[in-house]
């Protein structure tokens, strides 16, 4: 037992945190996206690399050999600068993914807007090249089809998935740019380019969080629990899409505002 965190007063080993795991519904053999948020969850109560290293290690625990853990590495800045090193390219979405992206056996994804690291027994189904950041042979896409899991680990104002539901429903306020710019993997330097689905300014409407998880946090699978200062939340990413399209179908404002 390793006690990594403390809030209020309490201290959470990482024994508390598998236990959490299991609670929500992670099993042996699963694939799972998690996406990050640890500032709310309390005082860590380790090196920052051991306490990185610490929940990691909770993860695989409760996944197993032949489960596979994917963690965002998201790269916004590729739409202003035109380059993703895939090494040296920091994640820009928190510190234990950007952690997580550089361990061995970790392989990173080629989108330069919305990488992904990955590592377990089915890594090499998730490092697909695609034309589209939510499109065909994205990561979100093998996730759904494969029935991934997908957690919000943590309080999180973005659900991203949500995005890959608004490029399959071609959304009104939405529209395909194509970015382009240059790949570099190790010693290679390359050209690419890929069409991100993105927000029309003119449209004038962003994403509602709140009436995303009014509808997703209603579906079957849907769990949560509270730890330490924070919570975490999971979803079956299948159920998750499908809710998100059928409200869309019926209501094209089901997951926007007006801003």
């Amino acid at each position: 037992m390793k006690y990594f965190l403390e809030y209020n007063g309490k201290k959470y080993s990482n024994i508390d945190l598998i236990d959490t795991f299991y609670k929500l519904g992670i099993k042996k053999g699963d694939i799972l996206c998690a996406h990050i948020q640890l500032f709310k969850f309390g005082k860590p109560l380790l090196p920052r690399n051991e306490f990185l290293q610490t929940i990691l290690e909770c993860f695989f625990e409760s996944i197993g050999k032949n489960g596979t853990l994917i963690m965002p590495t998201f790269t916004y800045s590729f739409c202003n600068n035109g380059i993703y090193d895939k090494l040296n390219s920091k994640s820009e979405v928190g510190i234990l993914t950007e952690y997580f992206r550089k361990l061995q056996d970790v392989q990173r994804t080629n989108d330069p807007i919305f990488s992904f690291a990955v590592k377990g027994s089915n890594c090499k189904i998730f490092l697909k090249n695609t034309i589209s950041c939510f499109g065909k042979n994205s990561v979100y896409d093998v996730l759904v089809k494969k029935k991934g899991k997908y957690m919000i680990f943590g309080s999180n104002e973005g659900h991203a998935l949500v995005h890959y539901a608004e490029e399959k429903n071609k959304t009104f306020c939405r529209y395909f740019k194509n970015f382009k710019g240059y790949i570099i993997d190790k010693h290679n330097k390359k050209n690419i380019n890929i069409n991100y689905y993105v927000r029309d300014l003119k449209q004038s409407y962003v994403c509602d969080i709140y009436k995303i998880k009014d509808i997703v946090n209603q579906i079957e699978s849907y769990s949560k629990e509270k730890f330490a200062g924070d919570i975490i939340e999971l979803y079956d990413s299948k159920e998750y899409v499908k809710a998100i399209c059928q409200k869309l179908a019926s209501d094209k404002l089901a997951i926007y505002k007006k801003y």
